[in-house]
């Protein structure tokens, strides 16, 4: 469970970059921060993964204040799915996941055989298992987005924190990663990610985090935060709400339609 009370973040401590926030991601739950550019959202994560320290407020992870963990212990408790990735080196997938088997390494230790076979399995548990001798750089940029979910974890954690994980994938991919999104919170993943996208939202979140200019911030479901009175003042147009009814599993959702282009 991550806890947000009364969060201001920022790079200055006269010039707060967003804030005071407060919400709660419980277990399972898969929470949608969405916003205008530059309003602040990867400042947010940078601050909820301890790479910035808060300006006011408080972070907690599973009833326990951030501060209190250690690196390693932190890491086994949170992980961190990047925007996108540019592999410096012709890494096998099989050993970019076990790269997530850090925190549970000594220090100067070599990966173990249990360490490749936690790999393995979140390979598999991520659909990709066939790409386990793939050249990491040679993969199209869906797959690298899977390995980097699949790599997070392996950290063995159960909180992932994703900065736009389908940003620059075509449409096949992009259903694919937010399939799997849902996968891993019917796991009993928490999952925290930002999108642009507000449909994603309607299609795999249990929750919302609304952020937007003159320090607007709302949380819910997505039904109740994303009207499109609340699109219209996150993102300055006109967008209509359409109900649909999925084929496969009956089940009502919403899509976002431009009323002009």
């Amino acid at each position: 469970m991550l806890e947000v009370n009364e969060l201001v973040c920022g790079y200055h401590p006269r010039k707060p970059v967003i804030g005071p926030l407060s919400f709660t991601v419980e277990r399972g739950e898969v929470a949608c921060l969405i916003g205008p550019n530059g309003i602040g959202k990867t400042t947010l994560f940078k601050t909820v993964l301890g790479l910035l320290r808060p300006q006011g407020g408080s972070i907690s992870v599973n009833g326990k204040d951030y501060r209190r963990y250690s690196a390693k212990e932190f890491a086994r408790t949170v992980a961190y799915v990047p925007q996108g990735h540019i592999p410096p080196f012709p890494y096998a997938v099989r050993d970019v996941v076990v790269m997530g088997c850090n925190p549970n390494m000594h220090e100067l230790s070599a990966p173990r055989r249990a360490d490749f076979e936690k790999a393995e399995a979140m390979l598999e548990l991520m659909g990709i298992r066939h790409l386990a001798d793939r050249d990491y750089t040679e993969i199209s940029g869906g797959e690298r987005q899977m390995v980097m979910i699949a790599r997070a974890l392996a950290q063995d954690t159960n909180l992932l924190v994703m900065d736009e994980p389908t940003t620059h994938l075509d449409y096949g991919n992009e259903t694919r990663v937010l399939r799997q999104i849902k996968k891993l919170s019917a796991l009993g993943y928490t999952i925290i990610m930002i999108t642009h996208v507000p449909g994603h939202a309607f299609l795999c979140a249990d929750k919302v985090l609304a952020v937007g200019r003159n320090r607007f911030f709302s949380v819910g479901t997505p039904d109740e935060i994303l009207t499109e009175q609340t699109l219209r003042t996150l993102y300055g147009v006109d967008i209509q709400l359409e109900d649909v009814v999925l084929r496969w599993d009956h089940r009502h959702t919403k899509v976002c339609v431009p009323m002009a282009i």
